[in-house]
């Protein structure tokens, strides 16, 4: 009896063990969590930026955008970099951050660079009879002259394309001189011209004249066409650019200004100059016949107003479209 109860017990025990190894299968591992896979950075660009200049580029400062995010140390690059030159046009901006661990995040902005309008030439003398004086007529009551005459000189075509021109090339200094004279035929004026041109010294002249010559009817068409092209030779022989204007229409009414007829044969005649001369024709004529009437005051002859100012805005669009650098 004494010899077996050992036995028993080391079998109790190896019972156990088993036991214990049974449970112990059973049992789960701990694992380790997985980390979270680590963010970009993020990086945010200014708006976009706007400049004027008179030159082909300008330098460009601005102020490199600050990441967000990502792992330390982050940095942010810029192409093209602040302080380079930015030709005029659109230009895009990328900023892009980048982690010690190579993950990246990008924006971008415009750089937008416009040319300050400016002209090749800035020197301005218009020469002509009183319609480049600025006459404006008006009926007269008593019937006896038939018209009165006024000068509106802040109201001359010439007075308000120098308002013109100034308000839009801003950085220039523009000159336009008046050299009208009332009542002057064009075959009267070509001394007055070469004297005209040599005192001022213009850049351009803008030439109309002839509307005096036509009151001698057909018979002073030649030679007030002769005299405009002898004073467009006289400018270009001294270096003179010359813009050619057309004589403005006639009010509709025939009795009143000059003849409709006489005023078209006129003008392509001064067309027929500007080709042969290599001039630039500011084509008064086509810009007002659509409404001729409204641009005239009661004689026919000379513009109102209204006129003076559409001539001018004439002008201005032809020098814009041939002086204005590119």
């Amino acid at each position: 009896m004494n010899i077996r109860r050992p036995v028993r017990l080391v079998t109790q025990a190896g019972s156990l063990a088993a036991l214990v190894l049974a449970l112990g299968c059973g049992r789960s591992t701990p694992t380790t969590p997985t980390p979270a896979p680590a963010a970009a950075p993020t990086v945010t660009c200014p708006a976009s930026i706007e400049l004027s200049t008179v030159h082909p580029g300008v330098p460009v400062s601005y102020e490199t955008p600050a990441a967000q995010g990502g792992t330390a140390p982050v940095t942010v690059a810029c192409t093209p970099a602040s302080g380079q030159t930015f030709a005029q046009g659109a230009t895009e901006v990328r900023c892009t951050a980048t982690d010690r661990g190579g993950l990246s995040g990008a924006c971008a902005f415009t750089v937008i660079v416009s040319r300050i309008p400016t002209l090749s030439k800035t020197r301005f003398v218009a020469f002509g009879d009183s319609v480049t004086v600025g006459i404006v007529a008006t009926e007269n009551p008593a019937g006896d002259p038939f018209y009165l005459l006024r000068e509106v000189p802040d109201e001359s075509y010439p007075s308000v394309l120098r308002q013109l021109l100034a308000s839009r090339y801003t950085t220039q200094q523009i000159t336009v001189i008046n050299a009208g004279k009332g009542g002057e035929k064009a075959v009267d004026a070509v001394g007055r011209a070469y004297s005209v041109i040599s005192t001022h010294r213009p850049e351009v002249l803008l030439l109309l004249h002839g509307y005096n010559d036509l009151g001698l009817g057909d018979a002073g068409v030649g030679p007030g066409l002769a005299a405009v092209n002898d004073i467009a030779k006289i400018a270009r022989f001294q270096g003179v650019q010359v813009l050619l204007a057309t004589i403005t229409p006639p009010n509709r009414q025939a009795t009143r200004g000059l003849s409709g007829a006489l005023i078209r044969d006129f003008n392509d005649g001064l067309r027929a100059i500007a080709r042969g001369e290599n001039l630039v024709v500011v084509d008064l004529y086509e810009a007002m016949v659509s409404d001729q009437n409204r641009y005239n005051s009661d004689d026919g002859r000379h513009p109102n107003e209204v006129g003076y100012r559409k001539m001018a805005e004439t002008f201005f669009e032809v020098i814009q479209a041939e002086l204005q650098v590119r």
